[in-house]
């Protein structure tokens, strides 16, 4: 199959399973805000809220003053994608960290994680910046066949 990335393509095997990360400098505001995408696949007989469960419990071992918000349900882009957002905010290497991570479910069990970072807390309008980033999203076109 011809796997596309914004510098070109190539060709890979059908069955490779894209793990692929981007990380985008959005420059939103003092001090930056990035972007990071990140991919993965539930695992056999998990739901949603038990993938980003797990990812959160991964996250709080490996960190210091690890601290979450309730996670909130709600649909991304026109297609409506079911997807579930969670703020965080933790110390790593001595640097405070504030998280707000969208995990988006995709056909097949596909799980796009699109995680906005900032040094601060996230400010209004960087939170609505979030959301329409998200509204934003529309998935790919899959191939017939």
């Amino acid at each position: 199959m011809d796997y596309h990335i914004n510098e070109g393509s190539f060709r890979i095997p059908q069955q490779a399973e894209d793990r692929s990360v981007n990380m985008l400098v959005l420059n939103h505001g003092p001090g930056g805000l990035t972007l990071v995408v990140t991919r993965d696949r539930l695992q056999e007989g998990e739901q949603l809220d038990g993938f980003i469960s797990r990812q959160l419990r991964t996250l709080a071992s490996q960190v210091k003053q690890f601290r979450q918000q309730d996670p909130e349900l709600l649909t991304v882009g026109p297609a409506q994608l079911p997807a579930i957002r969670v703020a965080t905010s933790f110390k790593q290497n001595n640097a405070s960290i504030h998280q707000l991570q969208t995990v988006v479910l995709l056909e097949g069990g596909a799980i796009l994680v699109l995680t906005l970072s900032y040094s601060s807390p996230l400010t209004a309008e960087q939170t609505a910046y979030a959301q329409d980033l998200l509204d934003s999203f529309t998935p790919a076109a899959r191939p017939a066949g």
